[in-house]
């Protein structure tokens, strides 16, 4: 018994140095990692300023830009009023066209031709349209209370 007591102690004390050299490890990484994060931080920190700079010359670069286009969009807007806007949206529409004596001359003939077609198809004898047909009455069934549940369904349909 004692040789495994030995060995018990061995395995467990082997065990404890394992878990505490992985606890150390851990520890110098998160260590390491702090180092290195408070080196970037430093260096961002100092280039920070400059970084700044070049973000505000290129801001006011497009800014500038933005100024001189929209500068010309609004010329382009004050050239053009908005009575001659209108006027040009309803000619393209078809909207303020005057009809010319050519044009009604032009639709009165249209009409004409079509007045004859029309008379000469009525007069061509097509037979009026036969009177509908009376509906069968419905017989009743010999059940009642159907009957009377489907009357007001029909009703309400019709």
């Amino acid at each position: 018994m004692s040789k495994d007591k030995k060995s018990i102690k061995d395995v467990t004390s082997q065990a404890g140095d394992l878990a505490k050299n992985i606890w150390l490890a851990g520890l110098g990484a998160y260590g390491r990692a702090y180092d290195e994060a408070q080196e970037r931080y430093e260096k961002a920190s100092k280039e920070t300023p400059r970084l700044f700079q070049e973000l505000v010359s290129k801001g006011s670069n497009l800014e500038s830009q933005a100024r001189e286009k929209l500068g010309e969009v609004s010329n382009l807007g004050t050239s053009t009023s908005i009575e001659e806007r209108i006027s040009k949206m309803r000619a393209s529409l078809g909207f303020g066209h005057t009809a010319s004596a050519e044009d009604l001359g032009r639709l009165e003939k249209k009409l004409d031709a079509l007045s004859k077609k029309v008379d000469a198809l009525s007069k061509a004898g097509k037979p009026a349209a036969a009177p509908a047909a009376k509906k069968a009455p419905v017989k009743k069934t010999a059940v009642k209370k159907t009957a009377a549940k489907k009357a007001p369904a029909k009703k309400a349909a019709e």
